[in-house]
């Protein structure tokens, strides 16, 4: 069964996927999103990391949009995104479509900020991430220091991996992995 703090996690994450807040996830979102990044990291337009970043954006789009399976295949609902996560990897327990979904937000939100490919997410770009997708920043010294748990002033692919991967099933209120993607209990957007 579901717990009322696992859907505000989940209608808080879609909340920041919706760039243009207007209560559904379409392509124009992830566009934005795409546009943001190239625009922070001085990317070619059309250049070869912006081709990058939006083949990311497409293909999570796609993958969501063909899992989630919504009544308008254009854009999907609050309430799709939410019925689908629950039904199908917080309930279902199905570790292999967890995995994919940790991979595909993973390789999307983060791994264009590791600029040196170094495997790690410095605090400067944990910053940089919360700037693009719009998230309150108040909370980012506290997000970081829960994530950091080596205290090493970085966070790896593999502890944000897990903490994504905390954030999407884990109904522990006080699990650290619940500020991944800032105050779950906050508006994401500033």
């Amino acid at each position: 069964m579901s717990t009322d703090f696992q859907r505000k996690k989940l209608g808080y994450f879609f909340s920041i996927l919706d760039l243009n807040s207007n209560g559904y996830l379409q392509m124009d979102d992830f566009g934005e999103m795409v546009e943001k990044v190239r625009i922070r990291k001085q990317y070619q337009p059309e250049g070869k990391e912006h081709e990058r970043i939006t083949g990311k954006a497409v293909k999570l789009f796609n993958a969501l949009v063909s899992d989630i399976n919504p009544a308008d295949f254009k854009k999907i609902t609050k309430s799709e995104w939410i019925g689908f996560f629950l039904q199908n990897i917080v309930l279902s327990g199905n570790g292999e479509l967890l995995d994919d979904y940790k991979e595909l937000i993973f390789t999307f939100m983060f791994d264009f900020f590791d600029q040196n490919r170094d495997g790690f997410i410095s605090k400067q770009e944990y910053m940089d991430f919360y700037d693009i997708f719009g998230i309150n920043r108040e909370f980012n010294d506290k997000a970081f220091r829960l994530l950091d748990i080596n205290h090493g002033d970085r966070l790896s692919r593999y502890h944000l991996m897990n903490a994504v991967e905390e954030f999407l099933i884990s109904d522990d209120v006080d699990a650290s992995g619940n500020w991944v993607f800032g105050n779950w209990e906050s508006e994401p957007h500033v």
